[in-house]
């Protein structure tokens, strides 16, 4: 069995890299065979009718692939563009059922962490792949997430075991409908980050004040009031984080 880790971060050494290696690390120590890619390493163009698709090296490694790991790292919002345009053109071959998960580091202000993580889950729904649980990840939550990424390389394994196809548009629709993260929003995102920020932040003599607001914005959510939480939520973030 071989999972494949692409390392999207045109850095070979940060924290994308860190990422996948522990998830890798977690399906090696499930009984997996296991390769990292580095997009930095090949010729990946943007698609154009010229060049349709990624690197034929780069293909094969992919299609011969029984689970699949991808990192990438966020910018505005959203992950990088060598990220994109591998999505945009691998060739995976018949994918429909091996097992993936995706994950996404924002540095500096965490957010775009979970909008994101979105565009892989896309690339995952259009490709078939039946995905894991997403790992989104800010340097808020590093350390945690990097345990995270161990235990889904071993559950990545245990999928893999059995490759499950599916069978309907509609079967898809429904699995993907029920993958944590793929509903949130913007305001999901800040309350997140206001969440993780509330256990890492150096600025614990504001802890408490931020979780009044952090617990406002949950009840106004709660309430269907979420135009409203959006100051609570924010304020919560901004005392930790500034």
């Amino acid at each position: 069995m071989l999972i494949v880790g692409v390392v999207g971060s045109p850095r070979k050494n940060g924290l994308t890299n860190r990422l996948v290696r522990e998830a890798l690390a977690g399906a090696e120590s499930a009984g997996a065979e296991v390769k990292i890619v580095y997009l930095i390493d090949y010729d990946i163009r943007p698609w154009t009718p010229e060049h349709p698709k990624a690197p034929e090296e780069l293909n094969e490694i992919m299609r011969k692939a029984d689970g699949y790991i991808i990192g990438a790292p966020v910018y505005y919002l959203d992950i990088n563009g060598l990220t994109k345009d591998f999505l945009d053109t691998v060739d995976l071959g018949d994918s429909n059922g091996k097992p993936g998960f995706g994950i996404t580091i924002a540095g500096g202000t965490g957010k775009g962490l979970v909008l994101a993580i979105k565009s892989i889950y896309y690339f995952f729904f259009c490709k078939s792949i039946r995905a894991l649980e997403p790992l989104p990840v800010s340097r808020f939550n590093f350390e945690p997430a990097l345990k995270k990424a161990n235990e889904l390389g071993r559950k990545l394994v245990e999928e893999a075991k059995e490759r499950r196809p599916f069978k309907s548009l509609e079967e898809r629709i429904r699995y993907f409908n029920n993958i944590k993260y793929l509903d949130r929003d913007m305001v999901d995102e800040i309350l997140l980050l206001a969440e993780q920020l509330i256990q890492s932040s150096p600025k614990q003599e504001y802890r408490e004040e931020a979780m009044s607001y952090y617990r406002k914005a949950k009840e106004l959510i709660s309430r269907g009031e979420k135009n409203k939480a959006i100051t609570y939520a924010v304020k919560a973030y901004e005392l930790l984080y500034y």
